[in-house]
């Protein structure tokens, strides 16, 4: 069976359908950015690519290639060519690409075709991949509509979110990123890197195009820079100047929102109620150690953003806070309780993120279509919805 190599054209059906990708190129290359679906199954290690380029460089194409084949023969051909059957043989749609689409997915796809296994290739390669998934960010901020929700921290905005998702298309920026946006915003998961969060960005976007008929999209407001990633300049322009939903809580429900996702739904509250039902096995006994371990390890986590706002904060706020969350961590290791962090939690909203916050959206002049609390924003949207 003939499979034809995959077009700028294809492009959309390709990431739409999450196609599963044999990444060719060496891991240096695949590490600074790759497509979304990838796997790196490299035909030329680091070392040996560096070798091959050196050569092309100083002996031209010919030279290089034939280096190329003496270095992959026999036993190191096999070995790679068996863990392209391997991933295949798991995950038949796969399609294959190098930088360019040449030399190095040709070879690929011929070493496979010759093991009976006949696979496509992306016409241009990465480099083609790449820009048109850049130019599907710049299209969509041109041709679509945004509705953005915005609001001072522990506000419930991406709870808002993920609660109408049946109702529009939304789009959750903070997961892609893998970062909550704020200087306590680290997520387990380490973020992508910059080429690899606009890749992913672009392929949702395409993905919300494919699977919705209407706009707006709905995103939560962020800043251009969303921990050490940040947002492509045509779709951060389109969202400053989007209309915005503004959500208001008051101070006492951000705190317990707060408190929700950074404490009890971190390893610290895991660790408290692994302690409350403490029992006699020794499994019980290890889980609660390990636990113990990782809830340190987040205060000490907290410590150090802490540290890096300190200049922020200013002197005296930063002694009051630090000492406040202190005093959270004591009382979680003597006395196994966890509420005494609200105190630290509710000075760090008024102190830094309130103002910052507030600062931000007067700077810009928010005019919102709809203030109000989560609950009424939800209604709100719903309502719109439905006189559309």
């Amino acid at each position: 069976m003939n499979n034809p190599n995959i077009d700028s054209d294809e492009l959309t059906a390709l990431f739409t359908a999450d196609t599963p990708l044999i990444d060719v190129r060496a891991p240096l290359e695949f590490i600074l950015g790759s497509l979304p679906g990838s796997v790196n199954l490299p035909i030329l290690n680091n070392e040996e690519r560096a070798l091959v380029g050196t050569t092309y460089k100083q002996q031209g194409s010919e030279a290089a290639v034939m280096l190329g084949h003496e270095m992959i023969s026999g036993q190191a051909k096999q070995d790679r060519l068996q863990q392209w059957l391997d991933f295949i043989r798991q995950h038949p749609r796969t399609v294959l690409y190098c930088f360019r689409g040449g030399k190095r997915s040709q070879i690929t796809q011929q070493w496979l075709k010759d093991a009976g296994v006949d696979r496509p290739l992306i016409i241009g390669g990465y480099k083609q991949a790449r820009q048109f998934l850049i130019n599907t960010i710049d299209r969509f901020s041109e041709n679509h509509t945004l509705l953005v929700i915005t609001g001072p921290t522990g506000s419930g905005k991406t709870q808002l979110i993920q609660e109408i998702r049946n109702s529009y298309p939304v789009l959750d920026i903070e997961a892609l990123a893998r970062h909550r946006g704020s200087a306590f915003g680290g997520m387990s998961l380490p973020q992508p890197t910059q080429i690899d969060f606009e890749n992913q960005l672009a392929v949702n976007l395409l993905k919300l195009k494919q699977n919705y008929l209407f706009d707006p999209v709905v995103v939560e407001d962020e800043s251009r820079h969303t921990g050490r990633v940040y947002l492509p300049a045509s779709f951060f322009e389109h969202m400053r100047s989007s209309e915005i939903i503004w959500v208001d809580e008051p101070l006492n429900t951000r705190v317990d929102n707060i408190f929700g996702d950074y404490i009890v739904a971190t390893p610290i509250g895991q660790a408290q109620q692994a302690r409350r039902n403490t029992q006699p096995l020794s499994s019980a006994t290890e889980i609660q150690e390990i636990l113990c371990q990782q809830a340190l390890l987040l205060f000490d986590k907290y410590a150090s953003a802490l540290q890096a706002i300190s200049k922020k904060l200013g002197g005296v706020r930063f002694q009051e806070v630090s000492q406040d969350l202190e005093n959270a961590r004591s009382s979680f290791v003597n006395r196994n309780e966890i509420q005494s962090n609200k105190t630290w939690i509710e000075k760090l909203v008024r102190y830094y993120y309130d103002p910052l916050y507030l600062g931000s959206l007067q700077r810009r002049q928010v005019n919102p279509c709809f203030k109000g609390s989560r609950q009424a924003a939800i209604d709100y949207l719903r309502a719109r919805k439905q006189h559309a």
